[in-house]
Parts: structure tokens; sequence; C-alpha cells
């Protein structure tokens, strides 16, 4: 039995991406702790066609053909025989694979049921299948920056999220509202349409990137508690940081602490011998930390109390329960782009990898 899946057979650019038949999943495939799901919806993120490349293939074994896809919303159609499962047959459940197993653009896919929560029925499909990433990366980053959720008598935070428009972006300015009781969150992004998204989303301050510099806008205000940058913006926000406060980059200087932090979460199989030793002992985590820059902006942020963080999402059922619960009363919505039928998943990959969206790139892979 074959199905439709969006996938790549080698590494490479855009040219590898193909749309066509590949083996269905079967119970015989499943394993403790697996589901198989009818796929309904999926949505596409940035690291989906950065890891097209195949340059992490030299960390972690990665075993081809590879089907695109971490976010997911579908139906459980199997679950292990003779072994209990979280889930029963015909819930409709949502999520974000663990590391780099990827797999929803098709109609039928296998996940860890650890990763998986029960979708509100006031959610729709596509836009449950759009939030998995993007809320897990935002929330892993606002604890990292020493924000608390339902904290109503705690301290209300001021925050400013780089590249509010984006799939991460736009998630993360909800959150700040809605989840960490920010008294004021400020945004970048560019003027009209996606200005207007943002401030819609909550925002109370939008800095035009293409005619200010954000560190200008911001000198004579009140610092900020948390940054969060998503778009490369990290060096020029580390002037705006309160004493004591937190940063996080999902695009700049990464940490052999988040690498190492992936790894344990993630369990991907075929890490190359010496990467974990290397990312933790003292050494290492000192060599890769200054390569990349991490140590630099640690040691800015440091002279006046604070910390940097990069973060890297992945699935995480605990941070998806709370997602869930947001989406069911309204405090979180889903911000979507454009939804493609699963046959045209080549020209959804390049509209994300176009950069020109605001929110999610989903596909609805009820239609083939």
């Amino acid at each position: 039995m074959s199905m439709n899946a969006v996938f790549h057979r080698r590494f490479g650019g855009h040219e590898v991406d193909e749309f066509g038949n590949l083996p269905k999943p079967t119970k015989d495939d499943l394993k403790p702790g697996k589901l198989i799901l009818k796929v309904h919806a999926s949505s596409l993120n940035p690291a989906d066609y950065k890891q097209r490349s195949g340059a992490q293939r030299f960390l972690i074994k990665i075993s081809l053909p590879v089907v695109y896809g971490f976010d997911f919303c579908g139906t459980v159609i199997a679950t292990p025989e003779g072994h209990q499962s979280s889930f029963s047959e015909g819930d409709v459940v949502f999520g974000m694979v663990k590391g780099i197993r990827r797999g929803s653009l098709a109609e039928y896919m296998i996940v860890d049921e650890d990763v998986c929560v029960l979708k509100p029925e006031s959610v729709s499909d596509e836009d449950a299948a759009s939030i998995p990433l993007v809320a897990i990366t935002a929330v892993k980053a606002f604890r990292k920056c020493g924000l608390k959720e339902y904290d109503p008598d705690g301290k209300r935070p001021r925050v400013l999220v780089t590249g509010g428009a984006g799939g991460v972006g736009s998630c993360a300015i909800q959150l700040a509202k809605n989840l960490y009781n920010a008294s004021f969150v400020a945004t970048t992004a560019s003027p009209g349409k996606k200005t207007e998204l943002v401030k819609g989303l909550g925002a109370d301050h939008v800095v035009n990137y293409r005619e200010e510099n954000v560190a200008d806008v911001f000198q004579n205000e009140p610092p900020f508690d948390a940054i969060f940058d998503c778009v490369g913006d990290l060096y020029k926000t580390l002037p705006l940081l309160a004493e004591g406060g937190g940063v996080v980059s999902i695009d700049t200087a990464p940490t052999a602490e988040a690498v190492a932090e992936w790894v344990q979460e993630s369990k991907p199989e075929g890490v190359t011998f010496g990467v974990r030793g290397f990312l933790e002992s003292s050494l290492g985590k000192g060599i890769f930390n200054r390569l990349t820059g991490a140590t630099k902006v640690r040691n800015i942020v440091g002279k006046n109390g604070g910390k940097y963080n990069h973060v890297i999402g992945c699935g995480n059922s605990e941070i998806m329960g709370i997602v869930a619960k947001e989406m069911e009363n309204g405090r979180l919505r889903a911000v979507i782009d454009t939804v493609y039928p699963l046959s045209q998943g080549l020209q959804a990959i390049e509209h994300i990898e176009s950069g020109r969206t605001a929110g999610k790139v989903v596909l609805d892979n009820k239609v083939v």
C-alpha cells in the first residue's frame, strides 16, 4: 500500500523536492510509544528547507527519503498491539515531532505519542497544525528569559519580540500578553499589512524596521525584561535589556547548551560519535560558544546581570497541553498566510522559502 507525500530522496536545493508515492505505514511498523495517524493538516517551517541541504548529516544520521513536516494534526488509526497507550483509535491529536523525525506532509505518519495532545473541538485542523513548533519555541524562549506562565501576582514584564509577523513572532506576541501577562509588548515589522497584523495580535508598539533602528526607538524608554529575537536582530537589541533580564535568539549565536538540550529531548538516532561528549564538556562548550558568538553575547549582557540563551523547538506534550488550553480559550489564535492542498506541497515549500509570508504556510492533507 502506498500514500501521497512531499519528500526528498537526496540532499540539495529545491530541485530535489518531490511529490509522489511512498509506502504507507502499517501496524507492523509500530513500536511501543508510537501511533499511526491519518494526517488532516500539517504546516511548514524554515527548518524544513534549511535541513534539506543535509548539513546536519555530519552530526546525526539522516535516513532517506525524508518526508517534510514537523507539525501535524490527525486522527489516531492504530496503536501498538499488546501495549497500553494514552490515546485510542479515533482520537484527534496535534503536536510537533521530536528531533529530525519529520513526516507530516503525507497522508499518514508515525509519531511518538508523548508529543501529542488532544485537539480541542473548537479548533480547526488547519489552525491546530499551524501552531506546535512556533508555540513550543516561544514558550521555551520565554522560560529561558525567566518568565513564568499564569503568574498574575508576579511582575508584569516588558517584552520585545523581533520579527513579529513571522510564524514564531506572531505566536510569541500573543503568549507574551496572555500567558506571561506582559505589561508592554513591542515588536518589529514592515509597514502596512504586517504592522496591522501584529497590532491585532496585541503589540503595543511596532517598529518599522525598514526606516527605524529598534535600539534608537527605545533608548530613552524603560528597558525590556525579556527580549526574543526571531530574525537576527540580536546585537541591535542588547542595549535595551533590563538589569537581570533575559535574551533569547533562534537565529543568531547558537549555544552548545541549546544543541545538547535538543539532543537530550529529541533523542535522535545515529548521533555521530563524540558529539554528545564534546557538547557536554567544558572545553567543548567553550569552543562552540566562542565560534558562534554566544560567548561574546553573554559577556555583553552579563555586565548588567543579564542572561543569554538559544533555543531549539522539539516535540513536547507538556507545553502542548498549555497551547491547547490557550487555543481553546481563544487566547492564542493561529496566524495563517496560505493553505495549500497536499498535492501543491512543492509550491508551498517555494512560498515559505521566499521569506514573504505573514504567519504560517499550512497544508490540507485531506485534499490531495
